[in-house]
């Protein structure tokens, strides 16, 4: 195993990941239950400052599924460890580096050069798989001896699963509940997204539905275009940059190797190529994303699922990304 790289720079350099996270954290607390918001969580400084986790080299790491989600995926052998990021890229950390470079694409979302004042600390949106490099590039050349950079899409499924190759980072149950309006979940997925909704406007109950397991009908009818998608709370909500939490909002879904979020929230960004199998870029040369969203069903968001991709120039409400760091 490498020794840790040094705290004290990556906790400066690589924009403090995570320590914007746990201050937000530990200024709120919940049960995990909510009338459709997403929870908040208290956790302890000492224990998550550590803007990195330290991931062991896999040499037999296989895919769990090949790219059409069916049967066994094809090898991919990880031959070095790697330190992954515990958390997503925030939106105030990707300010400090559109602020300090002028090179990466001010996110729609964001007014006059920054981002909603409540989503500091939630992963940053709306940055194409070239500004997320930028971003890596820009942390590389802060931090001697290492290299930053996206992880493949074989790394990010191996920190997600873990040694024993959970369905979900946590394990291999998901855990939602919805009952009364409530929902208990370990992740932010679109059923999160829709308890609001019918929280905010009793209305919606027409079109949109929660069942007892978290599974959500009425988000979208692509045939006949309707559905929640198509109403105007929706479009609210894209514009405002989507229904993402502060990351490490779920402390229960954590990974085993002590990640946030690699279950919903925002899909990350990987440097692997891929022919899309699902979603608009099917059958397109794209780059692979992986771990779902808010706007997600529970489906998309397991550790095994694949074949999304998105075009590496263009920037979506549902893609953010987190870095890996490697020694040189």
């Amino acid at each position: 195993m490498h020794k840790v790289p040094d705290r004290r720079t990556f906790l400066a350099m690589v924009a403090g990941i995570g320590v914007a996270a746990v201050a937000a954290c530990e200024s709120s607390s919940s049960d995990g239950k909510s009338n459709g918001a997403p929870a908040g969580t208290s956790t302890t400084a000492a224990a998550e400052s550590q803007p990195l986790v330290e991931v062991p080299a896999s040499p037999s790491f296989a895919f769990a599924t090949d790219l059409s989600n069916r049967g066994g995926g094809e090898a991919a052998p990880i031959e070095d460890d790697y330190w992954i990021g515990r958390y997503q890229v925030t939106n105030a950390q990707y300010k400090e580096f559109v602020d300090g470079t002028a090179r990466g694409a001010v996110p729609k979302y964001w007014t006059d050069g920054a981002p909603p004042a409540d989503k500091r600390d939630h992963p940053v949106l709306f940055v194409s798989a070239q500004d997320a490099v930028a971003y890596c590039e820009w942390l590389t050349a802060a931090v001697g001896g290492w290299t930053v950079r996206l992880p493949t899409e074989a790394e990010w499924e191996n920190a997600a699963r873990g040694p024993q190759g959970y369905a979900y980072p946590w394990g291999d149950e998901a855990g939602t509940s919805y009952a009364s309006g409530k929902i208990t979940s370990k992740y932010n997925y679109n059923a999160v997204c829709a308890a609001y909704a019918l929280a905010t406007d009793a209305s919606l109950a027409s079109i949109l539905s929660i069942g007892a397991d978290g599974g959500v009908q009425g988000w979208i009818d692509h045939d006949s275009r309707t559905g929640f998608v198509y109403t105007d709370l929706y479009a609210k909500i894209s514009a405002a940059g989507g229904y993402t939490t502060a990351v490490g909002s779920y402390p229960d879904g954590r990974s085993h190797y002590g990640c946030y979020d690699m279950a919903g929230n925002a899909f990350e960004w990987t440097s692997s190529l891929i022919t899309a199998s699902n979603g608009a870029e099917a059958g397109k040369q794209v780059h692979a994303v992986r771990g779902g969203s808010w706007y997600s069903t529970g489906r998309s968001c397991r550790t095994s699922y694949r074949g999304e991709g998105r075009d590496p120039g263009g920037g979506y409400n549902t893609v953010g990304f987190r870095v890996v760091a490697t020694k040189r």
